[in-house]
């Protein structure tokens, strides 16, 4: 008789758990804190998404009031740049414990979107997990975000009710073209 399929994963499992029960108290097992990059080591190019200089956009943004007290003050963090073939599901995210953040490329990026998710990502830096509810994007999250869009790029009074990326891209977009209009119309 062929033995039952729980019984059959269940020596496995205990292999795999034991496994990994001894490599955590290896001590290469443990995390190394990730040595920053300098922007220095990388070519411009992988820098630019949508137009926008993310690692001179990061430094400028690191010295808003809003993020004066903060960890951002002290040190820059690790920027990485991912390049994804189609608009993924999540299009930024940041480990404040590593003082690291990620933004991804996608194709129809606009500047908006990635000025957005930069600034959002460098929030999470800056706040990290908040003791209240909603601990991620609750209310110090978007009361922070918020100051800070006013600091970086004039944006007041957008109603961002989800912890979805596009609200603030929208009026940033909103005003880009403003600008323009404005330095076409004095042409």
């Amino acid at each position: 008789m062929a033995p039952s399929r729980a019984g059959a994963a269940t020596p496995s499992f205990r292999r795999r758990k034991s496994a990994r029960r001894s490599a955590a108290t290896r001590p290469s097992a443990t995390p190394a804190r990730r040595s920053p990059v300098a922007p220095a080591k990388r070519p411009a190019s992988y820098w630019v998404v949508a137009g926008i200089r993310l690692d001179q956009e990061l430094e400028r943004l690191r010295g808003l009031p809003v993020f004066a007290d903060g960890p951002l003050a002290d040190g820059r963090p690790d920027l990485k740049v991912r390049r994804a073939s189609k608009r993924p599901n999540r299009v930024g995210f940041a480990v404040p414990s590593e003082h690291r953040l990620q933004v991804t490329s996608y194709p129809g990026i606009r500047p908006g979107d990635v000025l957005e998710t930069l600034l959002h990502e460098l929030t999470h830096l800056h706040v990290g997990r908040a003791r209240e509810a909603h601990a991620w994007h609750g209310r110090t999250f978007k009361a922070t975000l918020a100051r800070a869009m006013d600091e970086a790029y004039g944006v007041r009074g957008v109603a961002a009710r989800s912890t979805l990326h596009g609200a603030y891209a929208e009026a940033i977009e909103r005003l880009r073209a403003q600008a323009q209009m404005e330095l076409d119309l004095s042409a």
